[in-house]
């Protein structure tokens, strides 16, 4: 195994030790990227491991790297198992509503298309988003939540 994938596989782990430790032996290690362009850090950020993540960013890992699969930051990796849960960031919530309310039909069907489970879903007030559809009177809106 090459220290790169014990890095990350430690990083995965949420072992803080073993990564300082790989980390003073070769410090470059904080920069390279694995197969899919991820960091360590995309990693550490996936598992929450939160110690983990603030050694690497202390050590240089760059915050906002993008892995060369989904262009996806660390921040992106971190809520990616929530989102698979159904989980969204209160800001997508209140912008689906709002593109809603305002009758935004390119931004609904962008939002739609990212995040299927919307239809189902409830803005941040628990308004579900078919209801606002609905109240939108649009029919193409409407279309898009199957009606």
């Amino acid at each position: 195994m090459s220290e790169l994938d014990q890095l990350i596989d430690a990083a995965k782990r949420g072992d803080l030790a073993e990564v300082k430790s790989l980390l003073e032996s070769r410090a470059e290690l904080v920069y390279e990227r694995d197969q899919s362009g991820a960091t360590a850090l995309h990693y550490a950020a996936f598992g929450g491991h939160r110690s983990v993540v603030e050694a690497l960013v202390s050590k240089g890992a760059d915050i906002n790297a993008t892995d060369s699969q989904f262009g996806a930051t660390p921040a992106g990796w971190a809520i990616e198992y929530l989102r698979e849960m159904g989980g969204f960031l209160g800001i997508e919530l209140t912008d689906f509503a709002y593109a809603i309310e305002s009758r935004h039909i390119e931004w609904v069907a962008r939002f739609l298309r990212r995040f299927p489970a919307l239809r189902e879903g409830r803005d941040a007030e628990g308004r579900p988003f078919r209801l606002l559809a609905e109240r939108s009177g649009d029919q193409e809106i409407l279309k898009l939540f199957g009606a």
